[in-house]
């Protein structure tokens, strides 16, 4: 969950940068430009694209105003799909926690991006009174409302932003680190873990502080946060075998990685029941597997990754926007067409084959592990859609059916006969004689 950190609270969090810069004992990159930046292919049409996707973002203005932190309200109350105490619940009809309220009592700074942004969806909060005062940093977005907020049983915007400040200062990840939190306080809620196991704190939903003297422990690697801090899925096998019982059911994870703050099970989301599961990025919410005939899906995700450019930005533009863009820049003629039957196409087995090799000590199976957390199983408790839940049966038909769609097997490997195809030989070689395949 250690982040590779830039500027103020930018961070890299999701895949564990920061801990892979730590294992080589590397404290930080240092670029210093000594010249301009290389000439694009045609300067003039760059201007004039320039222009139009600002025009359309300059008009998005409730995406400007509040960014993704208005979701923080309406993700748990509208979709019910917002982790609640370590995902027991979905839906929450908190008004206090609505973006008004940070808005009106936290915010300092309401415009705040990077420089040329036109959407500057960043906000700069800080608490101004009470206990947590002096707290400063993002405006939570969405994802750290929830994780560090909702997620911790936390609904005041105070307790929210006090702790996304620290999590920031200490270089971990919101998601991860919130994430192995909740797992932390319900194992505390179901007796499982003691104040003692966990060096004195009383691990209670919706104390801010108690949850800010743990992620201490874990930046640390103190007591139980010298476990804790391993992530969520390695955390639940340690404590499973300390304490001689089953914890993996309260670790809502996919393949190692916290998943992203959007539940499956109320169907109002933008996830299906295979988003997660069949994601090449395990639990991230950003690359989810789906069928999608319009924008392609995650192959459309790829496209903005390899460009290097913010999606936030593509929201409102027309949909060959994106396309002249990467004639415009790089001379180089890609078609939708080539670019979603072959170049993402490489991505996205690329990264498929990475996921299935493993890494030191964790290997997945896909016939085990392409699969949702068993809580998303479990009925909705609360809330307009208690009672409806992921049905394994659907689950399962949409899984053999992406594998299908892809060009993976019955097992969701890779066929040899895909991999020709895009060239990818050396891969296919490598996965035999990892896998056995």
């Amino acid at each position: 969950m250690a982040a590779v950190m830039a500027k103020w609270t930018h961070a890299a969090g999701y895949g564990g940068y920061g801990a892979v810069m730590g294992s080589k004992n590397l404290k930080a990159v240092v670029a210093k430009g000594t010249g301009p930046l290389p000439e694009v292919e045609d300067v003039e049409k760059v201007k004039r694209l320039i222009d139009e996707v600002c025009e359309k973002c300059y008009d998005s203005d409730l995406f400007r105003m509040w960014g993704t932190g208005a979701a923080g309200y309406e993700v748990g109350a509208r979709t019910s799909s917002e982790p609640v105490r370590n995902w027991q619940e979905e839906w929450h009809d908190q008004r206090g926690f609505g973006v008004d309220s940070f808005e009106h009592r936290l915010w300092i700074k309401r415009f705040w991006g990077d420089f040329g942004c036109p959407t500057t969806c960043l906000k700069m909060a800080m608490t101004k009174a009470g206990p947590l005062k002096g707290a400063i940093g993002d405006n939570p977005d969405y994802e750290l409302q929830a994780y560090l907020g909702t997620n911790l049983g936390i609904f005041t915007p105070e307790g929210n932003v006090y702790l996304s400040s620290l999590i920031d200062d200490l270089g971990l990840c919101g998601i991860q680190a919130g994430n192995v939190l909740g797992f932390a306080g319900e194992l505390y809620q179901r007796g499982i873990l003691t104040k003692q196991d966990l060096d004195g704190i009383e691990l209670k939903w919706g104390d801010a502080q108690a949850f800010a003297k743990l992620a201490k422990n874990i930046a640390v690697r103190r007591g139980i946060g010298d476990i804790l801090a391993e992530g969520t899925h390695r955390a639940a096998l340690k404590i499973q075998e300390m304490k001689g019982k089953d914890v993996t059911e309260y670790a809502i994870q996919e393949k190692g990685v916290a998943l992203g703050a959007h539940g499956v099970r109320s169907g109002e989301d933008y996830l299906t029941e295979i988003g997660y599961a069949c994601s090449v990025q395990a639990g991230d919410h950003t690359s989810i597997a789906h069928f999608a005939r319009r924008s392609k899906g995650e192959l459309d995700i790829m496209l903005h990754d390899s460009g290097v450019y913010c999606w936030f930005n593509m929201f409102a533009q027309r949909r060959d926007l994106k396309w002249e863009f990467f004639k415009a820049v790089t001379g180089w003629d890609v078609r939708p067409r080539r670019w979603h039957k072959t170049t993402a196409r490489r991505i996205l087995h690329l990264q498929r084959a990475l996921l299935l090799l493993g890494g030191p000590d964790l290997r997945w199976n896909p016939t085990e592990h392409d699969d949702n957390p068993s809580r998303f199983y479990e009925p909705l408790p609360s809330g307009p859609y208690a009672g409806k839940s992921v049905n394994r049966a659907k689950f399962r038909r949409l899984k053999k059916r992406y594998y299908e769609a892809v060009g993976w097997d019955e097992n969701g490997i890779p066929k040899p006969e895909e991999l020709e195809r895009l060239g990818l030989q050396e891969v296919d070689r490598i996965l035999k004689a990892k896998m056995g395949k």
